[in-house]
C-alpha cells in the first residue's frame, strides 16, 4: 500500500514569525529550568567530591571550607555561562539564518509511539524503508491512527510537528 503512495519531502522551508515565536517560547520554558538543573548537578558532584575527600576534612582549616565552597559556585558560574554562550549562538542562528528551519512531508502514519514525555507518529520517508519519527501534541496523537495519510509541517532539527492536515 506504501508503495502506490505518492510521499513527498519539501525540505528548508522558511520560518516565519510565528515559528520564530514558537520557539523563543520553547528557550523561555528551557531558561526557567537551567539554574535549577545547574544547582543540583554542582551540588552532586561538590557532594561527591567531599565524600572523596572525607578522611582529609580533620586537617582543614576555615580558609580550605570557604576556598571549596567557592570552588562550587566558581564551577556553577562557568557552567552557566556556557550554558548561556550556546543559548544566545543557537537563537541567533535560528533568526538570523531562517532557510533551514522546517521541512512539509505528505506521507502515511506506519507507526504510533508513546513515550512517558511525549507521543510520536512515524511517517513513511521519500526512499525505500526510511522512517520520519515526528514528535506530536497528545491531541494530534490521539486523532490520527495507523494508516492515515498526512500532511505534515515539522522543525527540521528537533522534529517537532508544527502542523498536522489530512490529505485526501
Amino acid at each position: 500500500m506504501i508503495d502506490d503512495l505518492k510521499i513527498s519531502l519539501q525540505e528548508n522551508i522558511p520560518l516565519d514569525d510565528k515559528d520564530l515565536k514558537h520557539i523563543e517560547t520553547q528557550e523561555k520554558g528551557f531558561k526557567k529550568v537551567l539554574p535549577m538543573v545547574l544547582g543540583g548537578s554542582v551540588f552532586l558532584l561538590m557532594a561527591f567530591t567531599a565524600f572523596l575527600i572525607r578522611d582529609h576534612f580533620a586537617g582543614f582549616k576555615c580558609y580550605d571550607y570557604i576556598l571549596f565552597v567557592c570552588a562550587g559556585f566558581a564551577m556553577y558560574g562557568f557552567c552557566y555561562c556556557m550554558a548561556w554562550l550556546v543559548m544566545r549562538y543557537d537563537s541567533a542562528n535560528w533568526k538570523k539564518d531562517k532557510t533551514y528551519g522546517k521541512n512539509k512531508l505528505i506521507s502515511m502514519v506506519i507507526n504510533r509511539d508513546k513515550t512517558e514525555h511525549a507521543e510520536y507518529l512515524t511517517f513513511a520517508g521519500p526512499s525505500e524503508n526510511e522512517k520520519i519519527r515526528i514528535r506530536v501534541k497528545p491531541e494530534d496523537y490521539s486523532r490520527y491512527p495507523t494508516g492515515i495519510k498526512l500532511t505534515v509541517i515539522y522543525l527540521k532539527f528537533s522534529k517537532e510537528a508544527l502542523e498536522l492536515n489530512r490529505f485526501d
